[in-house]
Order: structure tokens, then sequence, then C-alpha cells
């Protein structure tokens, strides 16, 4: 009986002992009835003694994760207040242990399976389609669809619970949805069962497809559903890339080194929420690759250790090791390193944040150039704006840089006052913010525009200015003002895929409206019948069109049977127009063994002696080495361009040409471009065989010396060179087109000859004329 008695008030002592040592309130030394604001208060100044950086108290780490605990169990509002029980509660629960009721065991089991922790978290179809609206995401978002009549979600309710208590604290967002209330919500989710999970991040939706008896299951979906690239993994070969790149993005860099794999999930979803400001990157520091790096920044190897690098990769603008970082550790040290040193003014949002609206504060911007020139003067001020933290600890100001290439329209704003520089590159300008379009500034200018280079001038100067401005309440309003707009992003999507993306989801939200819409008004299956009926007339139409169809070809293949000589033939053959801008293609740059064939022709005979060009060569449009054009005689430097080429082809080249452009009309030039020669045809070019001097050529005789009037530059024709005899023609077998007594051809005749011509020039036995050069065509 004794013994039994000890044991009692021994257990009774062990109930009454455990809360109190559990006790967030004790923890951070204030009453049940204190504030959220009281709570937050006690919380940073329980950090600043007992943060391990700043204090070297062998418990310094374990009392710091008590309190930051005891903080996030405080302020997590998901989680049920179980810290301010009355106290008479262990004992009447002792109480409970002895005496056993029915009514309060069913009691409880009711408890059990309530939904009322579900709904709390709940959210409607316009709160599901924002979040699949939303292109960037800064938390991942776990939506359970549940029904209060399954059984399956009634057995794994207790997971659930569980996971959503501990993934909502490092940063999860997780919801509910009750499917019989949502039913478009969770089909557009690509629901089939209940329970059904889902995660969504930058409008992507992924299903969870494993047991949700397991937790770990749960766990692993939400490190698969993140993004694979946020967090890379680095060794010693890479990083110093990774490291070094802070320019071209300006973003700070974050290295999580942690022994062991693989990253944990805090992690993660602390670079997923502030992936918009800083790049981070993983380290393995178990790992032999990445041991160099661990002894540069003498990093413990059995503590997660996280590493914030601005412009100098050199140093760690901030540094944190602990074998557990609270993720309330993690995110005030992500806010308070969210930009560089000297970040430059790349959005709108970094505009907002440096130089907030309704607060009194100057920022002071560099104009300067995408260039490694203005290197020196970013890193002047970049070196000036750390020191002004000692030098002004207690006035808010901000430093930052802009490419003058890159925001045009914002430098120019600036540039309009009576006191503005004419070209503002390498100048400072100081802004404060009157409104959300309007600053008021000052342009600080040098006597040269190297002074922002030199150190000790910038901080003289900046320093005497800053020192006149910040002792007077009046000058917070400088004396200019300026409609300065909206900063250019440079980092976002352009103009077009905004518009593209924003034009799909709201496609695809009128969609499921209407999806929506007929399945809870009860018309599903009206629905069902007015598609049936409109397939059936789309069929019905399509149909008529094929048998009309059909009919016609069938028409045309009688008719093609019954006159095959109506067929009209679709001509392949081109020809183009030598000029300045098809020269080269036509003539000098042809390939070897390819030669261009040329008509010349005026304003007046380009249709009649064209289409009978083109007929002509029409059997020859499929053989590759030909190209077939013309060249119009009425433009000037088309005839200059025939001038030269004539004149080059003469032995006296000292004599200036003057063409006749009637008498060369009807001319065809054969040009090969690779031997620098070309051929001529023309009805009075004694190579013609439709001309009375043919004889020159069926007798191996060489035309005479005076007879250039095929040239066209010689208005006078000699005949008396020309001889002529009626038996030798007859015993040849050719009767020409001319007789004696005419003295021009018609304008119609003067291709008659063009086929035979071609025919020789095939055969290789028409009369080249070589050139030296091929002259310019002149536009």
């Amino acid at each position: 009986m004794k013994w039994r008695l000890i044991s009692v008030v021994l257990f009774a002592i062990v109930l009454t002992a455990q809360p109190a040592t559990q006790d967030p309130y004790a923890i951070l030394g204030i009453s049940k009835a204190a504030s959220l604001t009281e709570v937050k208060n006690a919380y940073r100044n329980l950090v600043k003694i007992w943060h391990p950086d700043k204090n070297n108290h062998p418990e310094a780490e374990t009392k710091f994760i008590e309190i930051t605990t005891a903080y996030e169990a405080l302020t997590n509002r998901d989680k049920p207040d179980n810290y301010a029980a009355p106290p008479n509660s262990y004992s009447s629960n002792f109480n409970k242990f002895f005496d056993f009721d029915m009514d309060n065991f069913f009691d409880n089991m009711h408890h059990r399976y309530t939904f009322e922790f579900f709904r709390k978290l709940q959210i409607n179809l316009d709160e599901f389609n924002s979040l699949m609206l939303t292109k960037n995401s800064k938390k991942l978002t776990l939506i359970l669809f549940y029904s209060e009549f399954s059984l399956a979600f009634l057995k794994a309710q207790s997971v659930l619970k569980k996971v959503i208590e501990d993934v909502v604290p490092i940063g999860v967002d997780f919801k509910t949805m009750n499917k019989d209330m949502e039913p478009s919500a969770f089909w557009r989710a690509k629901g089939v069962f209940i329970p059904h999970l889902v995660s969504i991040i930058d409008s992507n939706l992924i299903v969870y497809q494993e047991s949700f008896q397991n937790a770990d299951n749960i766990i692993n979906f939400i490190r698969k559903s993140l993004p694979v690239n946020l967090i890379p993994e680095f060794n010693d070969v890479n990083i110093d890339k990774f490291l070094n790149t802070w320019s071209a993005d300006n973003h700070v860099r974050a290295l999580v080194m942690q022994p062991g794999s693989p990253l944990r999930i805090r992690y993660a979803l602390i670079a997923l929420e502030y992936r918009n400001h800083i790049k981070f990157g993983y380290m393995n520091i178990g790992l032999y690759e990445c041991r160099s790096t661990r002894d540069r920044y003498k990093v413990p190897h059995d503590k997660d250790t996280l590493l914030i690098l601005k412009e100098n990769v050199r140093r760690p603008a901030a540094h944190l090791s602990m074998a557990y970082i609270p993720m309330v550790g993690l995110r005030d040290l992500m806010e308070s390193n969210k930009y560089l040193t000297l970040p430059r003014l790349s959005s709108q949002d970094v505009f907002d944040t440096l130089c907030p609206v309704g607060q009194k504060q100057f920022c002071l911007v560099l104009v300067s150039r995408n260039s490694p020139n203005h290197e020196a003067h970013r890193q002047s001020i970049r070196r000036f704006a750390q020191e002004a933290r000692s030098i002004y600890p207690d006035k808010r100001l901000a430093f930052m840089y802009v490419f003058r290439e890159r925001q045009p329209h914002f430098i120019n704003s600036l540039i309009q006052g009576s006191e503005s520089p004419s070209e503002p590159l390498l100048h400072i300008v100081l802004l404060t913010r009157l409104n959300k379009i309007m600053v008021s500034y000052k342009w600080l200018l040098g006597d040269d525009y190297n002074n922002w280079a030199n150190y000790d001038l910038t901080k003289e100067k900046l320093t005497g200015v800053l020192n006149a401005l910040l002792g007077s309440e009046a000058a917070w309003t400088l004396s200019n003002e300026a409609h300065i707009g909206v900063v250019l992003d440079e980092h976002g999507q352009s103009l077009l895929v905004r518009i593209a993306a924003r034009a799909q989801q709201h496609i695809i939200t009128m969609f499921y409206t209407m999806i929506d819409m007929t399945i809870n008004h009860g018309l599903f299956f009206m629905y069902i019948v007015f598609l049936m009926i409109g397939a059936m007339v789309v069929m019905y139409f399509v149909y008529m069109l094929v048998e009309n169809e059909i009919k016609e070809i069938n028409k045309k293949v009688d008719k093609t049977k019954t006159k095959p000589s109506q067929i009209n033939r679709q001509r392949e053959l081109k020809l183009h127009e030598l000029r300045a801008e098809t020269y080269n293609g036509l003539v000098r740059l042809i390939k070897p063994g390819c030669r261009t064939i040329i008509l010349l022709i005026d304003n007046s005979t380009a249709l009649l002696l064209a289409r009978q060009f083109y007929h002509t060569v029409w059997p020859y449009r499929k053989n590759k080495s030909l190209m077939f054009g013309y060249l119009n005689l009425d433009r000037s430097p088309s005839r200059d361009w025939y001038c030269e080429l004539l004149s080059l082809s003469l032995t006296d080249t000292n004599k200036s040409i003057h063409i006749n452009t009637r008498n060369c009309v009807g001319t065809v030039l054969s040009l090969c471009s690779l031997k620098k020669y070309f051929c001529m045809y023309h009805a009075k070019h004694p190579e013609s065989s439709r001309h009375k001097n043919d004889k020159w050529r069926r007798v191996g005789m060489k035309p005479p010396k005076n007879g250039g009037e095929f040239w066209g530059f010689n208005e006078e024709s000699d005949e008396e060179n020309y001889s002529f005899d009626e038996d030798e023609e007859s015993t040849a077998g050719f009767k020409p087109i001319l007789k004696d007594k005419e003295e021009e051809i018609r304008t119609e005749h003067l291709l008659d000859g063009l086929p035979m011509w071609l025919d020789r020039l095939f055969e290789g036995s028409t009369t080249r004329y070589h050139i030296n050069y091929w002259p310019d065509f002149k536009v």
C-alpha cells in the first residue's frame, strides 16, 4: 500500500512538472495573456542575447533553438493553443484517468474525426483559379481535396494533420477544398479518388499518387514539386563561376553548405520565397570535391552553414552555422540581405523597396554604362555606401547605379531641369520620392568625369553634400521635380510573351467557368445532347463538301479525256530583271559552268519581246545551269552598263560609245561569268541565220571590220561592203527574211532567229567576245 501511494505521487509530480519545462511562455519570459506584439519583442530581445554568432556560451545554441521553437509555437495560428489550459487541467485529467465514462468515450471518438481543422484551411473556386494564374509563386501551395463522407479520408486524417503541422511552419502554404462543394475545381485538378492532393507552383499542377498512410511519401512529393534548378549543386570546380556572376543578374548569392545529402526542404522553400532577389547554391561539404571551398570560408564540417555573399565573394556579408537553423532565423537573414551593397536599378520593385514612398530618405543613383571602364566609379560609390552605414547610422540612405542604355526613359525624365547636365553619364542624381510617379531631385556634378573614380574625392564631396542636406529639414524637398513613370524590368519577359500567357490563362478560365456553370446548374446532359447534335451537323456538312468536290474532280477528268488540248499548264520559268540589286546573283556570283541569257528591251517593246522570249526559252526551263532575264535600256544605269560592256569587247577602247536604244532592242546576250566572255544575238548580227549576209558564217569567212550596225551604236548601215550571192544562197538551201530592198526589221520579227542561235550557242559555234572584267552596275 505504501509503495502504491508513492508511485501515484511520483506520477502526479511528473504530470505537473513536464508542461512547465515545455511552456513557451516561460521560455520567452512573458505571461500567457501576452499579445502577439509582446511575443515578437521578447523574441527579438532574447535572440540578440543568445545568438550563437554573438554569444560564446556553451549552451547558446541550445538556448537559441528553444527560444526559436517557442516563438514558432506561439506565432503559428494553424496549431491549437495547448499552452493556455487552466491551472487545474492536469488534475482533472488525472481524475478522469480513474473515472471512465462511456458518454465521454463516444464524445472523444467524435472529436477524433472532426472536420473543423480542415475547414479552417478551406478555399473557394476563385482563390483556386487565382493560384492557377500565379506565374511567379513565392510559396509552394498544397491543396487537399476531401469529402466528409469518405472513409479513406477519415483513415488518413491523423497523417494529414501531422504533415500539415510539420510543413506549414517551414513555408508550405497548405489549403483544402471540399470536393462536394467545388466539383469543377476537383475535376480541373485531375481528381478521381478522395483524398486527392495536388501541388501548385508557377501555374503548374502536379498530382500526388502515393499512399496517404505514410508521411514520408508526402514529404518526398513536396521535394519533387519544387523547381529542378531552384538550388543547383556545386563543387570546387564550378563554385567560382556561380559566385562571380552577381553583376549580370544583380542578385545576392546565398551558399548553403550541408554535411550530407539530400538538401533539406526548408532551404529549398526559403530559396523559392526569395528567388527574385537571391540566387541560392548548395554544396555537400562531406564530399572531397568541396573541401577547398569549405576550408576557404572556414566552415565547420558537422553543422549546417549559410553564407550570404555580395560583391566581395571572398568575404561573406553574413554567416550562420548551426546544427539546426530555424526558419525564423533564415527568413530574418534573407530580409536583411535582399540586395547588394550597390544594387543596380533594374526594376520597379527594386526602386520601390530601396527608395520607398512616404519616407524621408535620400537615394543616390550613379549613371553609368555596362562597360568595364566604369567599374572603378561603381567601386568607389560601393565603398562609400559601406562606410555610410557607420557615418550616418540614424539616417536612411540608399545607394544605387543605373545603366544609361537600359533605362533611357528614367534618365531622360531627370535631365529636363535647368541645372541638369546635357549628358548625365558618370554623374550622380540625388532623389527623394514624393509619390509613386513624382520625385524631387538634384544632380551632383563633378569637375571631371573621373572624379567619382577617386574614392577620396568621392567621399569628400558626398560627405559635404549629405551633411548640408541632412542638417536641414527643408532640404528634404529638392529644387527640381520630375515625372519618372515606371522603371523597366530588365529581367522580365517580353510584352508579347506576357500578352500570350495572359490570353491563354483567360481562355482556360472561361472554359472551366463554363464547365462549372454547366455542372452546378444541372445542364450537363443537355450539354452532351447539344454537343452530339452539333457533331452530327458538322459531319453532314463535311460529307456534303467532300461529295461536291468529288463531283467537280470527275467533271474535270472527263473534260481532260475529251479535250486534252485545253489543259492550262502552269508556267514555271522566271525572268529576272538585270538591275543593281540582282546583278551579283545573275552575273558575278553564278556557279561555274552556268550562264545567264539576257534580253534587251525598252518600255515600248517590253510586252511583245518578253512574251516571244518566254516561249522561245521555255524548253530550257529545267536546265539548272541557265538563268534568264531582261535588261530595260530605258533605264540610265542599264544603258550605261551595256555601253561599258560593248566598249570592253572592242579593240579600240579609246572610242566613246553612244548607242541608239531603238537599234539595240531585241538583242540577246549569253553571259559566262567565270570565263569572262559573252555571246550576242541580234537580227542584223552576222551570226543570225536569218540575215542575208549569213554566208560569212556558212563559208567560214570573218565579218567585215566596219559591220558594226548590229552593235546598235552605228546609225548608218554600210550596205556597200555586203555582197550577196543568190546562187550561193540557193545552194545552201537558206532563205533569209530580209531582202535587199528592206532597210529595217519589224519588232515582231526580231527574235525569229533566236531558236537556231540557241542551238549554235549550246554547240559552242557562236562567236565569243572576251572581256577583262565585268563592269559595275551603277545605281
